[in-house]
């Protein structure tokens, strides 16, 4: 398996390093330990330290800030600190006869031990010091063994509560009695498609059987979970997720249940390798399950990588129910400057599914006549002459078809014949059953960017489309000035494609075209436009459009077949004219 680090050994102190030279102004490490610490703790408040394994990240560094914890003591990779190291960091940050400090500890054999034994070093030593186990696993019975449901991602919300709580005033008595509390309120769960593997492992646990390509309950450090399945939709998955956590229960011995009603604040983690548009369908399913069918109201949901295990290709959910004493909520909601807490938006008025309802769609008038009662013809082409010049062109189009593909065939995609083709057709078509306004340019160049619009396709479908709009925009206020409007649309395919004359486009047949149509009409132009598109047969090399791919030897001797698709227009358009 493959990371980005330069060995195993260093990397934790590495990683320490890293976080320090991230945050310089925040944070600080404590020396000759993997500790980092807050800077400027205030000594007249409880102090909150967390830790365990590293591998988890942002757990637990990512929570030291104002409103959080003020230090965490991180182990190896999956390994609990030394009690060593959690005895200095509560000493760096508990003086003998201070308020106090409080560890907040997830429940694993390990952590439980080490830090249990550093609280009882510290109050040996006269530094008040209490300890918090957080055990919100559903997927362990409360009752298996002597260590029961194991600490995952709920445990971040405890450090966010106990954290508020610390700031504000509150007593080490206090704060510990209000993280138990929030503690016993929040179930978990975890679900991955894709193992963990932690530098210095060669690979992790690997399921190749399709029937168990889901793993439900899975651990933080890749243990096995209560469930493997053949992958399931995130709908199904979520629904068996918070069905487990419901049927797990909360409070001391489970013995409370999820209502209808009930205010909830949800985690939705990331385990490491989800990406965040899995987890934005997550987030939907989420949100929808809890109030939809279970009826309780999400006030928050925190999404994001909270504590992850690693590199695993999965996620948790954490669910919180609220107290109706308001005690949790507002703590919750109170300012953090730790850098991994995303601060959620409150739904306390309305279910947050309500946000799905849509802003109405702004579309066009029914009638174009608002936006070109300024711009009648004043007789300078007729609706008959505009009629004959739109099925000139589109026959004209239409009998090149096979001369259009076979030239892309050779510096294109082939599909330039065809993409014309269906351009010509729908304009013939609204053109002969009198739905193209012909009385009118700015209708006129509206109605013939509607109709490539819906008719072509592909890239010269959409710069046709630009150059017939901006058109239609400049002859709105300058209703006779066709030199501007035919300039400006060849402006806007230039700025809005990215090419230009001589990258062997249809810009090749266009710009020479505006240059001459100013000064010697529409035949100069549409001499200008065969020029030009004749000039791309000898261009070696192609700055855009796929042509852009090929070599010299490819190019050499075949033209353009866009610009030439636009000399062919302007020739056709000429001859009416002439």
């Amino acid at each position: 398996m493959k990371h980005f680090i330069n060995s195993p050994e260093s990397s934790v102190q590495e990683l320490v390093d890293g976080l320090i030279l991230t945050y310089p102004k925040t944070l600080q490490k404590l020396a000759n330990h993997d500790i980092i610490l807050k800077r400027d703790i205030p000594a007249n408040k409880v102090t909150l330290l967390s830790g365990g394994g590293s591998g988890h990240e942002p757990s637990h560094a990512g929570w030291i800030g104002e409103g959080m914890l003020d230090g965490a003591i991180l182990g190896g990779m999956f390994a609990s600190p030394s009690v060593k190291s959690i005895l200095a960091g509560v000493r760096a940050v508990t003086p003998v006869g201070g308020p106090g400090c409080l560890l907040i500890v997830k429940n694993y054999t390990g952590d439980r031990l080490n830090f249990g034994m550093a609280c009882e070093l510290a109050n040996a030593e006269g530094r008040k010091c209490k300890m918090v186990v957080v055990a919100d696993d559903c997927a362990v019975p409360r009752n298996k063994g002597a260590t029961g449901a194991r600490g995952v991602c709920g445990t971040i919300l405890v450090h966010k509560v106990a954290g508020a709580a610390a700031l504000s005033g509150a007593s080490l008595t206090e704060v510990a009695e209000l993280a138990n509390f929030v503690a016993s309120r929040i179930g978990s769960l975890g679900v991955s498609i894709g193992g963990v593997c932690i530098p210095g492992q060669s690979q992790g646990r690997v399921e190749e059987s399709e029937d168990c390509a889901m793993e439900l309950g899975i651990g933080i450090h890749g243990e096995a979970g209560i469930l493997k399945s053949p992958l399931l939709s995130a709908k199904e998955v979520s629904t068996k997720i918070l069905n487990t956590i419901v049927d797990f229960g909360y409070g001391k011995d489970g013995e409370l249940r999820l209502k209808a009603g009930d205010n909830v604040a949800v985690v939705l983690n990331n385990l490491g390798a989800t990406s965040s548009f899995e987890m934005g369908i997550l987030s939907k399913e989420v949100v929808s399950y809890l109030e939809s069918t279970l009826k309780c109201n999400v006030t928050r949901i925190y999404t994001g990588a909270f504590m992850t295990s690693f590199d695993m290709h999965g996620i948790s959910v954490s669910v919180c129910c609220l107290d109706e004493g308001n005690r949790v909520a507002p703590l919750l909601d109170a300012a953090t400057t730790a850098p991994a807490w995303a601060k959620s938006e409150v739904t306390d008025e309305s279910p947050r599914s309500a946000a799905l309802a849509p802003l109405e769609e702004v579309t066009a008038p029914e009638s174009a006549d608002d936006v070109a009662s300024n711009a009648a013809t004043d007789g300078k082409l007729s609706a008959d002459t505009i009629g004959q010049i739109l099925r000139k062109v589109c026959n004209a189009i239409l009998e090149a078809e096979s001369k259009l593909t076979e030239w892309d065939l050779i510096v294109g995609d082939g599909d330039c014949g065809i993409t014309m083709k269906r351009g010509a057709s729908e304009i013939l078509t609204q053109v002969d059953g009198g739905s193209l306004p012909l009385d009118n340019p700015v209708t006129l160049c509206l109605g013939l960017a509607d109709a490539v619009s819906q008719s072509m396709g592909g890239t010269s479908g959409i710069l046709f489309e630009l150059c017939f709009r901006k058109m239609a925009s400049v002859l709105k206020s300058s209703p006779l000035d066709f030199v501007s409007a035919f300039q400006s649309g060849v402006d806007a395919v230039m700025f809005y494609g990215g090419a230009k004359a001589g990258y062997r486009t249809m810009l090749d047949a266009l710009v020479p075209a505006a240059d001459a149509l100013g000064t010697g009409g529409i035949a100069a132009a549409a001499s200008a436009a065969n020029e030009g598109a004749d000039s791309t047969a000898k261009m070696k090399v192609a700055m855009a459009g796929r042509s852009n791919y090929l070599s010299e030897d490819q190019l050499e001797g075949t033209p353009d077949p866009g610009a030439k698709a636009v000399a062919i227009i302007l020739s056709a358009i000429a001859d009416v004219l002439a």
